[in-house]
């Protein structure tokens, strides 16, 4: 794939690249919602991955070619820098723009933009795309961040520019996310540990199951469950509570008629979530992957009852789920509202669960999904400096 990618730039400008960098999506096994609401998460970067190639220019142009699109945008950094421009070019704006205000020096560049990861689906192409440019960049203008700067600074472009309220989970897994591991993440204090995935000891794999579903996060409920969720914390707030984290079942119990049903519900998948993620670590860290599928079926059933953020195409996966004898766990993954959901099953079972899936799909008159048996990846990396 590199040497093809670079033959792609090489034709497109006349040149090589200068800086090829490379950034994975991820899937989230369990703690869905909580990142933002600065609690647990356990992702793992996967094998999908977006390229950013890059070479410097002179004359402030930012001129990038995307091959997915197959499309060319491009801007000038001595042109307004605080407005969009619409769909993808403005990820890349948005790391200019923060850096820029950040104080850094940058120049134009072209680039070429490449990636395997399903738009929309919840596997986190966004991230992936952010992260890229802002290796590249830095490794092109020797702005010398840290690995912790660069997940942050992608953050705050899809925050501030770009106007997803997205917490930090996606961009962290994909800086830090290392081979046959999960990372157990504190979003509050971004204490992490890296936990060991021996799926093939048990000859055991993650099946991502693409609904084929999209949303445009920007302008969907995934904002008003954010929002939502803050109020809820907001009325349960007071002695020394100061995140979800400090909230117990009891104490929830106690606040429910003061929180009205759905600020209930919402804090109830947070509280809950953060507790099914401390259970997941514990029973990773005994191998216990029967234990690890319940608290997967356990968090979509939160998802789809407490943050009601599901659809008919990830219910179908989570039922086909629970009937599939050797499917452990299965739950959506990502914000929901459609995107993709993993199943955790015996890797040589995985042709039948796509039939199985596929054909209920078929029944039910819903889109057919689309299948990848993931291996879990390390995170970002520059594979190629002229």
């Amino acid at each position: 794939m590199e040497d093809s990618l670079v033959e792609s730039f090489e034709e497109k400008f006349g040149f090589q690249p200068e800086v090829y960098s490379l950034s994975p999506g991820r899937i989230n096994l369990i703690g869905e919602h909580t990142d933002y609401n600065l609690g647990y998460v356990l992702p793992s970067a996967i094998d999908l991955r977006v390229a950013f190639l890059a070479s410097r220019r002179s004359d402030g142009i930012v001129r990038v070619w995307a091959d997915s699109f197959n499309q060319e945008k491009r801007f000038s950094l001595k042109k307004d820098m605080d407005s969009k421009l619409g769909g993808w070019i403005d990820y890349i704006k948005g790391i200019y723009w923060i850096l820029l205000k950040q104080g850094a020096s940058l120049g134009g560049i072209d680039a070429y933009v490449w990636g395997n990861i399903p738009l929309e689906s919840g596997l986190s192409s966004s991230a992936a795309f952010e992260v890229s440019i802002v290796n590249a960049l830095d490794t092109l203008f020797g702005l010398n961040l840290s690995s912790l700067e660069m997940a942050k600074l992608a953050q705050k472009a899809e925050n501030e520019f770009v106007g997803v309220n997205c917490g930090l989970m996606d961009q962290f897994i994909s800086v830090f996310g290392r081979k046959n591991n999960a990372i157990f993440l504190d979003c509050e204090t971004l204490e992490f540990e890296y936990i060991p995935l021996r799926l093939e000891t048990e000859g055991l794999g993650i099946l991502v199951c693409d609904t084929g579903v999209r949303r445009d996060l920007a302008s969907s409920a995934y904002n008003v469950r954010r929002d939502e969720a803050a109020m809820a914390l907001e009325k349960l707030g007071g002695d020394g509570i100061r995140t979800y984290k400090d909230i117990t079942r009891t104490l929830l119990e106690k606040k429910k008629s003061d929180l009205g049903k759905i600020f209930y519900k919402r804090a109830r998948h947070v509280v809950t979530e953060n507790e099914r993620v401390k259970q997941a670590v514990t029973a990773l860290r005994r191998n216990d992957f029967h234990e690890l599928g319940r608290l997967l079926f356990l968090s979509h059933e939160s998802l789809r009852d407490d943050y009601q953020v599901s659809c008919p195409e990830l219910e179908l996966l989570y039922e086909c789920g629970k009937s599939f004898p050797s499917c452990l766990g299965a739950r959506m993954t990502g914000a929901g509202f459609g995107g993709s959901g993993i199943a955790l099953i015996r890797k040589a079972d995985f042709p039948s669960f796509k039939e199985l899936l596929s054909g209920e799909a078929q029944k039910m008159g819903l889109i057919r999904p689309s299948f990848f048996d993931v291996e879990i990846g390390d995170g970002t990396q520059i594979r190629n400096k002229k």
